[in-house]
């Protein structure tokens, strides 16, 4: 069967069914929609299209599915999917296999063309094949993973006539010199993040901010010096900073953070571990099995902490984090698309995330979820209006929102009159927002102090004695003498990530003490 024969057989389209080879993955309206759109685009003649669809929104399951639909079109069709990280490469293979599909994987040291009708390949891997001279036999599809990248450029040149579908959150291309409409015709927006929230499938994001004074310069990929960037974050101010400010709003969640550079990351999990025992970090120094088990340790720790920079943006998917961080800046929109969505997974209990910004990310490219024109973007790439709607911080809870909200949809402070945003310097920044003087609860009596108050007393220890910092044991004891004790015992439990049976068992054990003690048996 020619290539245009297969474009004007296509199944999937208006209703024609698919023969039963496979079994189908379960869509959702948005996937399902983007399929045929996708193969609508094909059959009219047009070959190559952009696949958008938000971090969350299930792209590799999507291009799974028009995988399987393309394979059952033809008998002898073959489709090549190409991405350039090692999880993406294993995540889709998992997925096609979820599909009925047995892919043939294209790895470095393979002595020949895997010859599975489905193939998942490294992009530079697959480039040294073809400079090789070899090839696959009845390829009909390629499908391009984080196609806004642009590494994919360099296969082009050996696949003029082949369909391609470049799979993107964030259809901005990494090089300013080659938009994404350069390589690609047409595009298709499966739908947007604040759909997804709306609908259920992505959780509800709440931002803090805190302004930054930055001095870097652009570097060479039009993002910000990495050595200059990393000048102005590597200030003792700004780590306290981000330690007090997430102390102050995510105390006990699961965070992951995003940092400059290795030195940055490394710094930055040290002031965390000053006040926080479950801390790691990973970075393009840690070898491969050592990262396996950091990020299963992640997973399976409730209040974990870790630190990154530039590993955990692709390719990483834990839905149980609570919290992100953004301790630098960027001016790459995909990127810090990306690394919000990293926080933006739902579960059976966790409809809500928290970001942190130290950069002033959100001032400067909008809110995560902000509905923005994708196809006019890829349409007119180097006109693109960007422009993002300024902000103000809720005085009440200290939320940022939109300038224009007359009231806090988190704590429910009304403004008086329409505002503006507060300026200030990078100084007061640095004394208003970012430092917390915990120094008052040295007189403060414990029993009237909260439990965060209490978790980072006992990290004060007993200044002058030998006593550098209590034990669990106290601040247990502590709470358990106050007059209502299970609500700050079922905080404390949840902080520390303890059973919910915990509570209860502490409090039984705790009135058996004092029975025993009211009738001297004790």
């Amino acid at each position: 069967m020619t290539q245009t024969d297969f474009l004007n057989h296509a199944p999937g389209v208006d209703g024609e069914a698919l023969p039963n080879i496979m079994p189908a993955l379960q869509l959702r309206d948005y996937q399902e929609h983007s399929i045929t759109e996708l193969m609508k685009r094909h059959q009219s003649g047009i070959r190559r299209v952009i696949l958008c669809l938000p971090t969350g929104a299930g792209k590799t399951v999507t291009f799974a599915e028009l995988t399987r639909r393309t394979l059952a079109g033809a008998p002898h069709a073959r489709v090549l999917i190409l991405t350039d990280r090692i999880e993406l490469l294993y995540q889709a293979a998992a997925t096609l296999e979820r599909a009925g599909m047995q892919a043939g994987i294209l790895r470095a040291g393979c002595k020949s063309m895997p010859d599975q009708r489905v193939i998942v390949a490294m992009v530079e891997t697959y480039h040294r094949r073809l400079e090789k001279g070899w090839s696959i036999p009845d390829l009909h599809l390629i499908i391009i993973d984080e196609a806004h990248k642009g590494n994919f450029r360099k296969v082009l040149e050996f696949h003029e006539h082949t369909l391609m579908v470049g799979a993107t959150a964030t259809p901005l291309s990494s090089s300013k010199q080659a938009p994404l409409n350069t390589y690609f015709e047409d595009i298709v927006v499966g739908t947007y993040i604040l759909s997804l929230i709306e609908a259920g499938y992505l959780a509800l994001p709440r931002y803090f901010a805190v302004p930054v004074q930055l001095q870097a310069g652009n570097g060479l990929d039009g993002d910000y010096n990495t050595s200059e960037l990393y000048a102005d974050f590597n200030k003792p101010a700004l780590y306290k900073g981000c330690v007090a400010n997430w102390y102050k709003h995510a105390l006990g969640k699961k965070t992951l953070i995003f940092c400059v550079n290795i030195l940055h990351t490394l710094r930055t999990a040290q002031a965390f571990a000053e006040v926080h025992e479950q801390v790691r970090f990973v970075n393009s120094d840690t070898p491969e099995e050592e990262r396996k088990a950091i990020l299963q340790w992640f997973a399976l720790t409730p209040d974990a902490i870790l630190v990154n920079c530039g590993i955990l943006t692709t390719g990483f998917d834990e839905p149980t984090v609570e919290c992100i961080v953004l301790n630098r800046a960027t001016r790459s929109l995909p990127l810090y698309l990306q690394m919000c969505g990293r926080g933006s997974r739902t579960t059976a209990t966790k409809k809500e995330f928290i970001i942190i910004d130290m950069g002033n990310n959100i001032r400067e490219l909008g809110f995560w979820h902000d509905p923005r024109d994708w196809k006019c973007i890829f349409l007119n790439s180097k006109e693109a209006n960007l422009e993002v709607a300024p902000v103000k911080t809720c005085p009440a809870c200290e939320s940022l929102i939109a300038l224009t909200t007359a009231q806090c949809p988190y704590c429910g402070y009304v403004f008086e009159q329409a505002s503006s945003e507060v300026k200030v310097s990078h100084q007061e920044a640095v004394t208003q927002e970012i430092v917390i003087d915990w120094s008052y609860l040295m007189q403060k009596p414990w029993d009237q102090m909260n439990v965060t108050e209490l978790l980072m007393r006992a990290q004060m220890g007993n200044p002058g004695t030998q006593k550098q910092s209590y034990k669990v044991s106290w601040i247990i004891n502590c709470i358990l003498n106050h007059d209502n004790p299970r609500p700050m015992l079922e905080e404390f439990a949840r902080l520390r990530g303890y059973h919910p049976r915990w509570v209860d068992h502490r409090l039984a054990e705790h009135k058996a003490k004092q029975e025993s003690l009211e009738h001297g048996r004790f």
